[in-house]
């Protein structure tokens, strides 16, 4: 097998491992929503510390690409399904379809800007910026989906407090 076939390997078995996971009822443990998006804001803070964008064109791209990761990140959250067992007070959840395709856009777009940036060596700077780019919005996305997901949990369990 050509090496070039590999990432897309990679991915489309990170894929199948997603959609099994995604579509498969699982525990929510609202208390903890909060630390993977705190994590995340660390880790990107600390790449792009390293690696500021230095002009315009490149602050607002990234701006750009916060922007539309929260709009995703909103609706990946907003369609991913959680109910609450009101007699254990256990509160699940499981994502959606739709949810699962906005992640695969994501990874597809992702893929394709990599494809391009392989392809055009004398656009390095283009590349660093799309690839910094696509980790503002790859993060933004999972730092919004988990804060609608908290909100949504917090007045599941404000309902369920008065009926207990």
């Amino acid at each position: 097998m050509p090496q070039s076939y590999i990432p897309y390997l990679v991915m489309a078995v990170a894929i199948v491992f997603m959609i099994r996971r995604n579509l498969r009822t699982r525990r929510i443990q609202a208390g903890t929503l909060w630390v993977f998006p705190v994590l995340l804001i660390a880790i990107a803070a600390l790449a792009i510390y390293a690696r500021p964008p230095r002009d315009t064109i490149s602050i607002a791209v990234m701006v750009a690409a916060g922007a539309v990761g929260c709009v995703i990140g909103w609706y990946r959250g907003k369609f991913t399904h959680i109910t609450l067992d009101a007699e254990t007070g256990i509160i699940t959840g499981r994502g959606s379809v739709i949810g699962l395709a906005l992640l695969l856009v994501l990874y597809v777009a992702r893929y394709a800007v990599i494809s391009w940036a392989q392809s055009h060596p004398e656009q390095a700077s283009n590349a660093v910026m799309a690839a910094d780019s696509a980790l503002v919005l790859g993060f933004a996305t999972l730092i919004v989906s988990r804060l609608e997901m908290w909100l949504r949990c917090r007045k599941l369990m404000a309902a369920a407090a008065p009926a207990a």
